[in-house]
């Protein structure tokens, strides 16, 4: 078994904002219109990888615990930096935002320190998170696995059937062996198993990654192209690869599980999961279900999926891969940019209306009404 990125872009001692700043796979995929109803709070992720750098002040409040299952690394700290771009992705709490901010975290290393691991490390690992419980009665919730093999292995197959059943959801990288032809499927697993989420990469202008697997079985897409996450001795780096897709969608979880928690009081069925991505997933390759997007881009705005460039100075806009004219250009005032409302509004699909001042006395120079 091996983890499924490719090399790094550049590594980097700070970010790119004194403030908190949220990447933009995460805006994509409308995580902050949840975040006044919770940020995960009681959900756990348990990431299976090549441990976390739970030293990292990004991870440090969210790690909860771990262990390693690989013999000479008796420590979950992880000694590779995949395992702690991952978790920042899903639960980064500090310079940078995850998905689910306040979900908590286990670190369970079943890849070494080259990004490697055998099957029977990976299934203790599956076996010791399912019999795991917290210092305060905690279960696991969600398991994100972002390594796989052309291989299948039946062993595996069975503890995954296991933790679906014990109610954990297991969110699984399709692949990083993609061509980009819908026609020709590259298989890996564990995310080839039919209990598994398996979440193929789009880039930050939703077009599908060319390194992205495509088969019948991919559920959704998410962000995996020059992801922005935590590295280790406390740096950020620049990681593409399915890798970086799934804990996406594994902090996505973990914001559907917190939510359900919060309304019923108990938690949802794996099952149910699974056909809320669907559900909600915004399509992007041909109409319906299709191997290469799966039902498309989750994402919590229904009318999401969209990556806009506006150009100051310029009417011409990019929306994903097109382009349109806006009525007026955007410009610079006092070095903020400025641009129409309506034009802003019409891109997001956002019904706005002005109201003349003759129409309203209160408001001796007009106003705008939006709607959203």
């Amino acid at each position: 078994m091996r983890l499924k990125t490719s090399p790094l872009v550049a590594v980097y001692d700070r970010t790119l904002s004194d403030e908190p700043w949220i990447p933009p796979g995460i805006s994509l995929m409308a995580a902050e219109k949840v975040w006044p109803s919770t940020r995960g709070q009681g959900t756990v992720v348990a990431v299976l990888d090549t441990g976390i750098d739970y030293r990292h002040p990004d991870l440090a409040g969210n790690v909860i615990g771990g262990r390693s299952f690989i013999p000479g690394e008796p420590d979950y700290l992880d000694l590779n930096g995949h395992g702690t771009h991952v978790a920042g992705i899903i639960a980064a709490n500090g310079k940078i935002l995850g998905m689910a901010p306040e979900a908590k975290l286990l670190a369970v290393k079943v890849l070494n320190q080259n990004g490697f691991g055998t099957i029977m490390s990976i299934n203790q690992g599956l076996a010791w998170v399912r019999n795991w419980v917290g210092e305060n009665g905690q279960r696991v919730n969600v398991v994100n696995m972002s390594l796989g093999s052309a291989l299948p292995n039946s062993a595996m197959h069975q503890e995954i059937i296991k933790l679906v059943e014990s109610g954990i959801t297991v969110v699984c990288a399709a692949g990083n062996a993609g061509d980009g032809n819908p026609d020709t499927p590259e298989i890996d697993y564990p995310a080839y198993y039919p209990e598994t989420i398996a979440v193929g990469a789009i880039n930050l202008q939703t077009g599908i990654a060319n390194f992205s697997n495509s088969n019948d079985r991919i559920d959704v897409v998410a962000p995996g192209v020059n992801t922005y996450s935590t590295y280790p001795d406390n740096r950020y780096v620049e990681l593409s690869g399915t890798s970086m897709a799934c804990p996406h969608i594994a902090g996505a979880v973990a914001l559907i599980i917190s939510r359900y928690q919060k309304r019923f009081l108990n938690n949802p069925t794996p099952e149910y999961i699974r056909k809320y991505l669907h559900m909600q997933a915004v399509d992007l390759g041909e109409l319906g279900f299709d191997t290469l997007y799966g039902y498309g881009l989750f994402t919590f705005n229904m009318d999401g999926g969209k990556a806009i460039k506006l150009f100051i100075g310029q009417t011409t806009y990019q929306l994903n891969d097109g382009q349109g004219e806006l009525t007026m250009a955007p410009f610079l005032k006092n070095g903020e940019p400025v641009a129409s409302i309506r034009d802003i509004c019409g891109l997001l699909t956002t019904g706005s209306n002005y109201i003349p001042p003759s129409s309203d006395p209160d408001a001796p120079e007009g106003r705008v009404d939006i709607w959203c």
